[in-house]
């Protein structure tokens, strides 16, 4: 064992070495030529009210496309996306469920059929591909509805091909990082075990909640390929019949004809202790969908490599160019700018562009810099990209994301979300070393981060990927950084107040800036592509 550890120590020295890139004295001049002014007018203008929130679909989210593309004109960036354009043409589709036409029922061995409640037992899930969802198999309860290679899995020793699958949320305990709990507990995770092992439809139980509008608006958004016949997003993308959530009550009156007990069944798989098992009924469902769709663009950007072979290999800087548009009045307020979520990325990327052009850097892999649409609808811009790059797939290498940095106080510290899964925290090191920061562990594993963002699209399609956050480390005595990010946050995040009017640090994005071109700059110019870590869950291809 201790010989395996120091193979492991050394390989992972070996890494890090390898990742550390000579930065010419050309490229650190355009680092320290870093713009402030020119990152907070490219904020200014994409968080100005007459975007109003960047809305995918909206005149404001055509004006924040645009802006991009003369911007990348201006730079001298090369066109990334479909043959011979910045954009890349994808469709987003919004399903509405008909609540009046959904039902659901069990019905027991001897052919009795209890109808279940809408509103009250069970609410649908929109399905963006079928106009009627509909679905009949046995039910069978699968614990958390998870699969974790090598740890757990509640579909041991039951079969649920063409039957409905009954699971809770959250995972089980035991699981080994704070990335690998965000990911299981992922509703679109449980869904796509279900439909890889065979299920017909799914029911997801969340334990602690309870419906309280009889009548809500049941709503998702996808993003569609131009032919509008796969759905791409992180949650229900189609591929089930049909997608419930039901309710506690309901979960507890199935276990009432069970002969078993919840109370216990939940204690042991919390313990990791399978207790999956099929009940004594048929589930059948069905619900009537509604789609509309309109047509949005990721913005695409293009860095050609200059080594003859690595040309071909691409690392992508993504950001997303949406926010959530006009939303309820605050303070007299409707327009929600989204000056930091994500103004402030996109300024961000278009100055790491800025740098590699007037710097000279010439990477030898080649960069595409992927403003991407529609992160706020569930990231199925970036899920759309990853899945269909506007480059071969098999040629993306690594992934580098910057969503809402937060420039609010001195980045002194970082938080590489993702990062640990492969050798680009060789790449983050050198980048923080280089540039005197720390770099330390999620401060906040129970937001979920790594799920959240854009990086995520890129992960469950294989991509090492990563995503910076600010970290906790301040040079002011007394200073506690991080409830000033969550008073913040508070009163920011998603809301009409995130304007130029807010909070910003521009030399802490400057620093930002620097730390994302680096990291990226030592994975062009690296002989190696990237690597995800020996027996890592993402690299086995878990989606």
């Amino acid at each position: 064992m201790k010989k395996l550890s120091f193979l492991l120590l050394a390989l992972l020295s070996f890494h890090a070495l390898a990742q550390k890139v000579p930065v010419s004295g050309s490229v650190k001049k355009a680092m320290d030529q870093i713009d402030t002014v020119t990152i907070r007018n490219h904020i200014a203008y994409l968080a100005d009210d007459k975007l109003k929130g960047r809305l995918p679909g909206t005149e404001g989210y055509q004006m924040a496309v645009d802006y991009v593309i003369d911007q990348y004109k201006k730079i001298g960036v090369q066109p990334g996306g479909d043959p011979g354009q910045y954009t890349q043409k994808l469709f987003l589709r919004k399903t509405i469920v008909d609540n009046g036409s959904a039902k659901a029922a069990l019905k027991d061995p001897i052919g009795n059929v209890d109808s279940l409640v809408f509103g009250k037992d069970f609410m649908p899930v929109p399905h963006p591909l079928s106009a009627k969802a509909s679905g009949e198999g046995k039910l069978v309860f699968v614990g958390y509805g998870v699969d974790i290679p090598g740890l757990y899995s509640d579909y041991e020793g039951v079969d649920v091909k063409g039957k409905v699958v009954v699971f809770v949320s959250g995972v089980p305990d035991g699981i080994p990082a704070s990335t690998l709990v965000s990911h299981f507990s992922s509703p679109g995770n449980k869904m796509n075990t279900a439909f890889g092992k065979g299920a017909v439809g799914t029911i997801l139980v969340t334990m602690g909640a309870n419906f309280s509008n009889s009548n809500p608006v049941l709503q998702s958004n996808v993003a569609l390929n131009p032919q509008k016949n796969t759905a791409y997003g992180r949650g229900f993308v189609g591929n089930l019949g049909f997608a419930l959530n039901g309710s506690k009550s309901f979960l507890t009156g199935l276990f009432l004809n069970s002969g078993k007990n919840l109370n216990q069944v939940l204690a042991d798989i919390k313990a990791r202790k399978n207790s999956s098992f099929e009940f004594p009924f048929t589930f059948s469902a069905s619900y009537s969908n509604t789609h509309s769709e309109f047509e949005s663009h990721n913005v695409i950007g293009l860095i050609p490599g200059s080594d003859p072979k690595l040309k071909n290999e691409y690392v992508v800087h993504s950001a997303h160019l949406d926010h959530v548009g006009v939303g309820r009045p605050e303070n007299g307020d409707s327009i929600y700018n989204g000056a930091h979520d994500n103004a402030s990325g996109v300024a961000s990327l278009l100055e790491i562009a800025r740098v590699y052009v007037n710097g000279k850097a010439k990477p030898k892999r080649s960069v595409l810099i992927v403003m991407v649409t529609a992160e706020e609808m569930g990231l199925v811009g970036s899920a759309y990209f990853a899945a269909n790059p506007s480059v071969p797939k098999s040629s993306i290498v690594a992934n580098v994301n910057t969503d809402m940095p937060t420039l609010i106080a001195p980045l002194l510290s970082v938080v590489p979300l993702g990062a640990e899964h492969s050798n680009l925290m060789g790449n983050v090191k050198f980048a923080a070393d280089y540039l005197g920061l720390e770099v330390e562990k999620d401060p906040e594993p129970e937001q979920n981060r790594f799920v959240r963002s854009d990086q995520y699209s890129f992960v469950v399609s294989g991509i090492p990927a990563l995503h910076i956050k600010y970290g906790n480390k301040s040079n002011i005595p007394g200073f506690d950084l991080d409830k000033f990010v969550k008073e913040w946050r508070a009163k920011y995040y998603h809301r009409a107040a995130d304007g130029m009017d807010g909070i910003f640090n521009f030399t802490a994005a400057k620093t930002y800036v620097q730390l994302n071109f680096l990291i990226s700059y030592s994975i062009a110019n690296s002989p190696a592509k990237p690597l995800w870590n020996p027996g890592d869950l993402f690299g086995a291809g878990i989606n």
